[in-house]
């Protein structure tokens, strides 16, 4: 049985996560709302714009925003934030670690700072940075620019190289091993990269409707399950050319709706799929079903999904002013 929560804030929602026992959501308008798996609720003005991306580690219980203020934050409930960056142009980015790196982009600068520094180290990007995400494994900073992905090793920063191709490239992952690196394009198409051989290993994963800006690795990482299409779209990692020369498996939902947003449930078969028009469900790979979890909304679209770690709660947001969290059990 799913039991599910709703919010409703007077302003659009720009990201969402898991910060220790509450799930968390960013608006437009600088606040951060704090929805505790309790039911408690409270509200936070955190920069004196809009909150442009969040992070957060469900693990410490922070949370990470960038703002149009020209301001990185840490804030930890009930302390005073942690001013990361002060700065005059807008924080664009911002992404952590679960070995504790946290890294923001302003302008065509990457700031990096590791577990225990005092100081960010500047990274220099060919473009202004449109994403920023960390391997599973720590050893690298990846960063969606124009021409393709900039690897920052966390080793050596100063080593920081690109994988290319040409366009703009506007999301970024990693594969679990470490082994792939992806990026979504401004074109309706991915580009993917195997790491140790970038230059003869790679390729165009195309035949998308619309920009496949959301992506996910399954649990086992096998697959990875993409938005964009009206269907679940689904790419091979099983060989060791992931899908380089391979082609995706589709999965129709009854109603042909465009999937916005996917994340994959931790320890599971299970993959939650937000569409355009508000609703979510959970499509469960071995019996290639749909449950429904939340109904079309006049809210809009669903820009972001999350679980939490333990795979037990899903929280998402949509565009205009509305969030979820279904409380989904054991898996």
């Amino acid at each position: 049985m799913v039991g599910l929560r709703a919010l409703s804030v007077e302003a659009p929602l720009t990201g969402g996560g898991f910060a220790g026992r509450a799930f968390v959501v960013a608006d437009g308008e600088g606040a951060v709302h704090v929805c505790g798996l309790d039911g408690a609720v409270s509200q936070r003005k955190l920069h004196e714009g809009a909150i442009l991306a969040m992070t957060t580690d469900e693990k410490t219980g922070a949370i990470f925003t960038a703002g149009d203020d020209g301001r990185a934050l840490r804030t930890l409930a009930g302390g005073e934030p942690e001013v990361l960056h002060d700065g005059s142009k807008w924080v664009d980015t911002i992404a952590c670690s679960p070995r504790g790196a946290v890294a923001w982009s302003a302008g065509k600068t990457i700031h990096l700072r590791q577990r225990g520094a005092e100081q960010a180290v500047p990274v220099a990007a060919p473009s202004s940075v449109s994403d920023l995400t960390f391997s599973a494994d720590g050893r690298f900073l990846g960063a969606a620019v124009y021409g393709g992905a900039l690897i920052v090793p966390l080793a050596d920063p100063s080593e920081a190289y690109l994988l290319g191709w040409q366009g703009s490239h506007l999301t970024v992952g990693f594969s679990p091993d470490g082994r792939f690196c992806v990026t979504a394009m401004l074109e309706n198409a991915l580009h993917v990269w195997r790491i140790d051989k970038p230059e003869d290993k790679h390729g165009r994963m195309g035949g998308y409707p619309a920009k496949p800006l959301s992506f996910c690795w399954t649990a086992d990482g096998r697959y990875l399950a993409t938005a964009g299409a009206e269907v679940l779209v689904m790419w091979p990692f099983t060989g060791p050319d992931g899908p380089i020369g391979q082609k995706a498996g589709v999965y129709p939902a009854e109603q042909s709706l465009q999937a916005r947003t996917v994340a994959s449930r931790p320890n599971s078969r299970q993959i939650a799929v937000g569409y355009v028009d508000g609703s979510v469900a959970l499509f469960d790979r071995k019996t290639s079903a749909f449950l429904p979890i939340a109904e079309p909304h006049e809210a809009g679209a669903v820009n972001g999904l999350c679980f939490s770690a333990d795979g037990r709660w899903l929280g998402f947001t949509r565009e205009r002013g509305v969030a979820g969290l279904a409380e989904l059990g054991k898996g």
